[in-house]
């Protein structure tokens, strides 16, 4: 099985400053394709999955050949520690009253 995380762009970007610039935007492909653009003639079967219960789903699928998922995520959604990591360092690139503390330009720790 192959994993790929498409969280449509650069997260941890997002979290010093550019919470929603289309700068930290990633343009979106087709990702689960990759396999038979790799190998035309491959058995892989491709997923994409954007619920827990797709994921579900594919997992218990037969794994007789190889298998790639694409999963697709929150942009916004990162680990407590990256949030408070990215964050921090825009402290320390722009200071405290730096442009990182307008509205919404910084990724918010996960409730």
């Amino acid at each position: 099985m192959i994993f790929l995380i498409n969280n449509g762009g650069y997260t941890i970007e997002r979290g010093y400053l550019g919470r929603a610039e289309p700068y930290n935007d990633i343009a979106n492909w087709a990702y689960a394709h990759l396999p038979k653009v790799f190998c035309p003639d491959t058995s892989a079967r491709s997923f994409v999955v954007r619920t827990a219960a797709e994921f579900r789903q594919v997992l218990s699928a037969p794994n007789d050949t190889a298998i790639f998922i694409e999963s697709v995520m929150d942009p916004y959604d990162a680990p407590a520690a990256i949030t408070a990591s990215s964050n921090k360092g825009a402290d320390l690139n722009y200071g405290p009253r730096g442009p990182h503390h307008r509205d919404n330009a910084q990724l918010r720790p996960q409730a």
